[in-house]
């Protein structure tokens, strides 16, 4: 029963909880009945409607433990985080057509005890105000959807649609035929390598402000999970720095040169 300590746990990280969650909906049973032996313990609830609300959360979770391992991949432009997002939403959305149907295609736990009539009202209010919640953490890229455009789709983005300043460079690359191809054949970053900083000096510009917003949630976790050891209790404030340092860089170290 160790992850069943760990839900108590105030160190236990938040992906954890999604898988935690899963854990505890497919031994809910098993849990029952270890707990019924243990006199003076909190007994695990058994009423359809808990049931019902339990795997509605934990369907939930688990999609947006997906986003949060989609924005924690390395090496992800701005374009593509926001692209994610958008996604989301949109999954949101599908979620809460197919309930106000009663079509739990993706409700794989929901599915297994059945939908209570009475709960679609509620859960659907949970949705929505969990797409109102994206909408608010995320409204710069709703601002921005243009300028994300422009940078990941340049040959397609309405002319009309950008910044004034951008526009007749903007025309000159979108009829460039050899840019275009090149387009096609390579990844992103590659292709702004190889567009002229002299004839399109506000286009490199603004791809060069558009590759500088990098996500921080992949640096942030692989921080932290470089630091985890297990004699990280013994080790002083001035040990965690100097490992950091030297995990996080991209520099290789010379051994033999320094020894």
């Amino acid at each position: 029963m160790k992850w069943l300590v760990s839900v108590r746990s105030k160190e236990m990280r938040w992906l954890s909880r999604g898988k935690v969650l899963r854990w505890f909906f497919e031994l809910h049973d098993e849990i029952r009945m270890f707990q019924a032996r243990k006199e003076g313990n909190v007994q695990v609830p058994t009423d359809k409607q808990w049931i019902s609300d339990l795997t509605f959360l934990v369907d939930v979770t688990e999609l947006l433990n997906i986003l949060n391992l989609q924005l924690q991949a390395k090496d992800q432009i701005i374009s593509q985080l926001s692209d994610r997002v958008r996604a989301f939403k949109q999954k949101l959305l599908l979620l809460s057509r197919h309930l106000s149907a009663g079509n739990l295609a993706h409700f794989p736990s929901l599915r297994e005890v059945g939908l209570m009539e009475e709960n679609v009202p509620k859960y659907m209010n949970i949705l929505s105000n969990l797409v109102l919640e994206f909408d608010r953490r995320f409204e710069d890229f709703k601002h921005n959807a243009t300028v994300f455009e422009l940078f990941a789709e340049p040959f397609s983005v309405n002319v009309n649609t950008v910044s004034e300043e951008l526009q007749m460079e903007l025309i000159e690359l979108q009829s460039d035929s050899q840019l275009q191809n090149k387009f096609t054949a390579v990844p992103l970053l590659d292709f702004y390598r190889c567009v002229p900083a002299d004839r399109y000096a506000k286009i490199c510009k603004h791809a060069q402000v558009m590759l500088s917003l990098f996500g921080s949630t992949y640096l942030c976790e692989q921080a932290f999970s470089l630091m985890k050891c297990k004699q990280r209790n013994s080790l002083s404030d001035s040990h965690p720095h100097d490992i950091l340092t030297l995990s996080v860089s991209q520099l290789e170290t010379n051994v033999e040169r320094l020894l």
